[in-house]
């Protein structure tokens, strides 16, 4: 289960702002990656999860955070300031025979060969078109979903939503949120051509009636039980309240990631229960949480020439600090990429060490480090946004140097705190510790890495 949340400018000159947590099995581990800009010979193919298809002869420098085990991508920026973001929906189309591209394949194959929303989103749907769209995207346990889509560049959003080969894009105009469920109902702004006539013959719509996609083919069981509805609404109403107060900003999609619902605003919250219901999710035993761990989150300011892009690295927003990422620099430090294996030279496994710490008593452990830092948060957000601007009035050299200087900086201070935290966390004692299923699901997590006993 995911979330995605894409928030246009309300100023001149101000920044789209995208955001996604990537909510996946709870010992999956996910990967940042930049990629360069590369050209590709005449004839070229390109392997996807499971399939081949022609490569386009140029493929744009690119962030992506994929799960360690995939082609594809989960969320990523690229170059040219487009962001993408996708999300696990269930339709009443079964699974086609034979291999198709997932959704993660099409994350990535959009921010690829796209220089805008727009294109990103025709490239998704052609390629849906002609490849199908779906197959397992299960870790441990076959998971076969459709997939859904926010699209977005400095200048314009969409959201795209697949069911088997048949797809419907519509335009955002304010703060919108993706949590898998189908959303668009009769105001589509494109649709693919056979989308009528196959819910029609199916028996899912009855012509006389306006064509309402989401009711034709969403499988509503499968629906309910993701609970994307109540958690779309949640982030909606978050982004619209913090838009209303002033200008949303970089900090306050953070926030948004970080939220646990109503419940988790009281005293006491811990993580558990049955469905993944909050935005920043924890998994637990279950079908239905299995596959409802946040494993890692970004949020990033689409700016065409210079995208700002803010990852955790890891699991859990609430417990990480967001750090800074720039494409053209590359990654700031060599780090090896992780596995589903514990591995301490991997930033994701060393947020996990912190997260699972942190969950022990979350309200107490997290609580003995959180002040300060989202005072370091928003001090990092602020030096960057600096450099960032700065930036635009360099050479390509000096600006190359610039940015890598911060991005190393701080990387480095986010290093040295992401170990002084877990310090304090273990240290902590726990007053309230989660229910016995979720302390059992973590301690099967824990022996399968294995995470050393701390």
């Amino acid at each position: 289960m995911c979330d995605t949340i894409v928030v246009p400018p309300t100023v001149p000159d101000g920044l789209m702002l995208f955001a996604k947590n990537s909510d996946r099995e709870g010992d999956e581990a996910q990967a940042i990656e930049i990629l360069p800009r590369r050209t590709h010979a005449p004839g070229a193919t390109v392997h996807a999860t499971y399939l081949d298809l022609p490569q386009v002869y140029e493929t744009a420098a690119l962030l992506i955070c994929r799960p360690y085990w995939m082609w594809g991508a989960e969320m990523g920026v690229n170059e040219y300031g487009v962001a993408i973001g996708n999300e696990a929906v269930f339709s009443r189309v079964g699974p086609e025979d034979g291999p198709t591209l997932t959704g993660m394949d099409l994350v990535r194959l959009g921010l690829e060969r796209a220089a805008s929303a727009s294109a990103a989103v025709s490239t998704i749907t052609q390629l849906a078109e002609r490849h199908g769209q779906g197959g397992n995207g299960g870790h441990r346990h076959a998971f076969h979903y459709d997939s859904a889509f926010i699209v977005a560049d400095p200048f314009e959003a969409y959201v795209l939503e697949c069911a088997g080969r048949h797809w419907a894009v519509e335009r955002v105009t304010g703060p919108r949120a993706l949590s898998n469920r189908y959303s668009i109902r009769t105001g589509h702004e494109r649709l693919s051509s056979g989308a009528r006539d196959a819910a029609r013959d199916a028996g899912w719509w009855d012509e006389t009636k306006p064509f309402d996609f989401a009711a034709a083919f969403a499988a509503p069981r499968l629906q309910w039980a993701a609970h994307g509805g109540p958690r779309a609404r949640r982030a909606e109403a978050l982004a619209t309240a913090l838009q209303a107060e002033g200008t949303i900003d970089l900090g306050d999609m953070m926030h948004v990631l970080r939220d646990h619902g109503a419940a988790g605003e009281r005293p006491g919250w811990r993580p558990g229960g049955l469905w993944p219901d909050t935005i920043c999710a924890h998994g637990g035993p279950g079908p239905a949480r299995r596959a409802a761990q946040t494993t890692m989150s970004l949020v990033a300011g689409l700016d065409r020439g210079l995208p700002s892009i803010w990852a955790t690295g890891g699991a859990a927003p609430c417990t990480a600090l967001f750090r800074p990422f720039f494409i053209e620099t590359g990654m700031p430090v060599d780090e090896p990429l992780p596995t589903d294996r514990y591995n301490p030279d991997c930033l994701w496994w060393r947020q996990e060490v912190l997260h699972r710490a942190v969950i022990g008593d979350h309200e107490a452990r997290l609580g003995a480090y959180a002040p300060a830092r989202d005072a370091l948060e928003d001090a990092l957000i602020a030096e960057v946004e600096r450099a960032r601007l700065q930036a635009r009035d360099r050479s390509a050299v000096d600006r190359r140097h610039l940015l890598d200087d911060v991005a190393k900086a701080a990387w480095n201070v986010a290093e040295d705190a992401l170990a002084r935290w877990t310090r304090i966390a273990e240290a902590t004692p726990i007053q309230r510790p989660p229910g016995a299923f979720f302390r059992y699901h973590r301690r099967r997590l824990a022996r399968r890495a294995p995470i050393p006993e701390r």
